[in-house]
């Protein structure tokens, strides 16, 4: 019996001796395989690149607004032929050049309400009263040209006319303001000699800056010059003697100086003490 128990203990110990190293080897391939994953999960990320996202492109430039030609505005807005105005003097935009072009319209088929409704409150005013009087339409009756100059100035642009009536050239220049989609003009000064010192090229220029010329010269001249009469009040010797014997002279003599005496000359003071 006892050797049947030793010999069944004796097998269960060699099986149990046969299957430990295959276990133990099992758990080693896995352990194995396990840090080997570990391992190269960690070089994976160690060694994978800064993804760095390259910025939008910009975005694309913005279409530049489409100015209409003076030609085509012309035709859309009705503009009478003998107003001319080419397209290297024209405004920037398209509502600078419908507002001149419209003004300046407005004269030559002598519609002064349309003028005057676009003029600064002193320039309207003149307007109505040379509209009232007739000089207007006697004067826009006999437009044959007008012949038109623009320059951009900030947010709005100044419009210079050569108005040609029976051969008579009469310039004209306004400085424009725009308000919304319209302008508003305001005359400029010029002296009757204008004409003579506009350059063809810029007129508008040469108009500025000789009237700013003329104003600066006079503004620094006084309003009048006023001459003092000059009056000696100091008395000489021979004086003192014509007056002392002269007699009848009186103390105060006759406006004016006097007649005989001379002037009346005071007679100095003594030197102040020190």
């Amino acid at each position: 019996m006892t050797n049947q128990t030793n010999q069944t203990n004796q097998t269960n110990t060699d099986a149990l001796t046969r299957r430990t190293p295959t276990r133990f080897l099992m758990i080693a391939l896995v352990t194995t395989a396990c840090c080997a994953t570990l391992l190269s999960c960690a070089e994976e990320e160690e060694a994978a690149p800064v993804v760095r996202y390259a910025p939008p492109p910009p975005p694309p430039p913005e279409p530049e607004p489409t100015v209409q030609s003076i030609e085509e505005l012309m035709k859309e807005h009705n503009i009478d032929v003998r107003v001319q105005l080419p397209e290297g003097y024209a405004p920037e935009t398209t509502e600078k050049r419908v507002a001149v072009l419209k003004f300046w319209n407005a004269f030559a088929k002598g519609d002064s309400a349309y003028a005057g409704s676009h003029m600064s409150d002193l320039d309207r005013k003149v307007m109505e009263g040379l509209a009232k009087d007739g000089s207007w339409s006697a004067t826009t009756a006999k437009i044959t040209t007008i012949e038109v100059q623009c320059k951009d100035e900030s947010d709005g642009f100044a419009t210079f006319a050569v108005v040609t009536t029976d051969g008579t050239e009469q310039p004209m220049l306004f400085d424009a303001e725009m308000v919304d989609a319209d302008a508003v003009f305001t005359a400029f000064p010029g002296p009757p000699d204008i004409m003579e010192h506009l350059s063809g090229e810029d007129s508008i220029s040469s108009w500025k800056t000789y009237v700013d010329g003329l104003f600066e010269k006079y503004s620094n001249l006084p309003d009048e010059i006023v001459e003092i009469p000059q009056s000696d009040l100091q008395t000489t010797e021979g004086d003192q003697t014509a007056d002392a014997g002269g007699g009848g002279g009186g103390d105060s003599p006759p406006p004016g100086g006097g007649s005989g005496g001379g002037v009346l000359r005071k007679k100095p003071h003594a030197p102040l003490p020190d």
